[in-house]
């Protein structure tokens, strides 16, 4: 008999997610505040771009209908956070459309290419619209960073219980 520890990554996700939620939180306060310099903001950047990059290196070999598969679920996550912030309209509707263009590039979805390691500053000037106010740039950055680690954590839990399923009815036939 095959035996599966059932454990919830789910909760893993939602815990994952809400770290990287208040650490956006805390940056954003700190800079807003003049708890830091903008060089000391350009480092945190960097954390920020390391952390989209890392995100999308776990996805990009996804296919469209592997995405389609999760996007009601990442959809779902978001908008818990999104309901949190109503003056975060704007940054979220950039940053929904900016990361699907990112991933939809980096996966070649309709033979479009783009290649990592993504640049953030390249990010900044040519992906958002002259809608996203400058001191919203970096909330739009981590509401993109959301929706990687959303995505990434979805696929890996569609993966685990198809896993989890295929184990169970293994060991469902064996008796």
């Amino acid at each position: 008999m095959i035996k599966t520890k059932l454990n919830n990554p789910k909760d893993k996700l939602v815990k994952e997610l809400n770290e990287q939620k208040q650490k956006q939180e805390r940056i954003r306060k700190a800079y807003i505040n003049g708890s830091f310099t903008i060089e000391e903001y350009n480092n945190e950047r960097e954390i920020v771009e390391d952390a989209i990059n890392n995100e999308l290196e776990k996805i990009k070999s996804i296919t469209m209908e592997q995405f389609k598969s999760v996007a009601r679920d990442v959809d779902e996550i978001t908008d818990y956070y999104a309901s949190k912030k109503k003056e975060f309209d704007v940054v979220i509707e950039e940053g929904d459309t900016v990361a699907n263009d990112i991933l939809f590039k980096v996966i070649g979805y309709n033979g479009r290419k783009l290649s990592l390691p993504i640049d953030i500053s390249i990010i900044k000037e040519y992906c958002f619209s002259t809608e996203l106010r400058e001191e919203q740039f970096y909330d739009a950055l981590m509401w993109i960073t959301l929706r990687y680690v959303a995505i990434s954590r979805c696929l890996s839990w569609n993966e685990w219980l198809k896993d989890y399923e295929k184990n169970k009815a293994l060991e469902n036939g064996s008796n």
